[in-house]
């Protein structure tokens, strides 16, 4: 338990420092021996990330730090890794797009849900409305 702790703690503070993204500055590549726990950070803050649009917006960001990587890559000479940084960029868009559509119509479906209820009630106003103007008679 300590160890995954540790490990955790350690991930955090290495990705803070690598994930600057505000400063567009790549500190750890694909060539980097510990570039397997950003991505393994990436993954863990995509698991625990319930709500679809900051979802959708961590994807983003990590799509960007793709991209960033392929562009630190480039400069480098390592053309082989920045393809790779490239296709995984698309894949996080992909799956960014994928999330907004779900936040999209689950928010459609939620507006339907609220537009039959208040449909509903109109419908028994009129109902009472129709009911007492019967019974004036």
């Amino acid at each position: 338990m300590k160890k995954t702790i540790s490990i955790l703690i350690l991930i955090t503070i290495l990705i803070s420092f690598s994930n600057t993204a505000q400063a567009q500055e790549v500190k750890i590549t694909p060539d980097s021996p510990i570039y397997f726990l950003k991505i393994w950070y990436e993954k863990v803050i995509i698991f625990f990330t319930f709500d679809t649009e900051k979802k959708a917006e961590k994807y983003r960001e990590f799509a960007e730090e793709r991209a960033r990587e392929a562009r630190e890559l480039i400069k480098q000479g390592r053309k082989d890794l920045a393809k790779k940084a490239e296709e995984k960029y698309k894949e996080y868009l992909n799956k960014a797009k994928q999330e907004l559509e779900k936040a999209i119509k689950r928010a459609i479906e939620k507006q339907k849900e609220n537009l039959k209820q208040k449909l509903e009630q109109k419908v028994e106003e009129i109902k009472k409305k129709i009911n007492e103007s019967i019974n004036l008679w």
